[in-house]
């Protein structure tokens, strides 16, 4: 007894065809040069989404006239004045090493500071709050340490904060542009000019931002709901105006139609 017997199923072989329809020939894709076998079967013959670079620019060989050697060399910084002396592995060519500045010297980048003389602060620059010493020492530390105004304060002799250095060194810059411009034209675009600097709005500012990163989660959730309620009401005004124009608009519509 088989499973044909048991479901009460004839023995004689169904009339269906199982004959197998041929199969369409695969194209044949041809590898490409540098990706090898595993790596292209991993990808199943799509193409990369990055184009791959040619590796006979990898294994190209130097000339054979060029002997190429790595040296434990000295080399400088021109952006130090310290003269201090490091070493470092350097590419020699047919024993002659690269000659030239410090590769990375050209990223030493500083701030360009105003210069006064004695008659321009005391003709433009002179204030009750500010005495010339404590403006010397500004300016000397602001060439020093590039404007960094936290540095800066820290470093400061007296107790100043830095909104006040900060204004104190953007008004005596604004005013020494000011007086060696020849017209107000010629500076006006300058953004000391254009744009100068306010400590009032500077301090707000920060005590704004100092209640926001102090808020709690409760807080900020508090502020989201009233800022959704207000969001309502201004919808809801807006579509109360709409409806009343849409009403006016047909009561004078209807108006001038009895008036007909």
């Amino acid at each position: 007894m088989d499973a044909k017997d048991i479901l009460g199923l004839p023995k004689s072989s169904l009339p269906i065809s199982l004959e197998k329809k041929p199969r369409a020939p695969k194209e044949s894709q041809r590898r490409p040069d540098g990706i090898s076998r595993e790596l292209y079967m991993l990808t199943g013959g799509v193409a990369p989404l990055m184009p791959s670079i040619d590796l006979g620019h990898l294994k190209k060989r130097p000339p054979s006239n060029e002997k190429i050697t790595w040296q434990w060399l000295p080399f400088s910084n021109s952006a130090r004045k310290d003269d201090l002396q490091l070493f470092h592995w350097v590419r020699v060519i047919n024993g002659i090493p690269l000659s030239g500045d410090y590769a990375f010297a050209k990223y030493n980048k500083s701030v360009e500071i105003i210069k006064y003389t004695d008659e321009e602060y005391e003709k433009y620059l002179a204030d009750s709050n500010w005495t010339r010493e404590e403006t010397d020492q500004l300016f000397d530390l602001c060439e020093q340490f590039d404007l960094r105004f936290v540095v800066i304060a820290d470093r400061f002799p007296s107790s100043r904060s830095i909104e006040e250095l900060k204004e104190r060194y953007y008004n005596v810059s604004r005013a020494i542009l000011v007086a060696r411009a020849a017209s107000p034209t010629d500076i006006a675009g300058h953004p000391l000019v254009k744009d100068p600097y306010n400590a009032e709005h500077e301090i707000e500012r920060k005590r704004a931002l100092s209640l926001v990163l102090s808020q709690t989660k409760q807080q900020e959730r508090r502020d989201a709901e009233v800022l959704a309620e207000a969001k309502r009401i201004l919808e809801a005004r807006r579509m109360a105006k709409v409806s009343l124009d849409n009403s006016n608009l047909v009561y004078f519509f209807l108006h001038s139609v009895t008036m007909d």
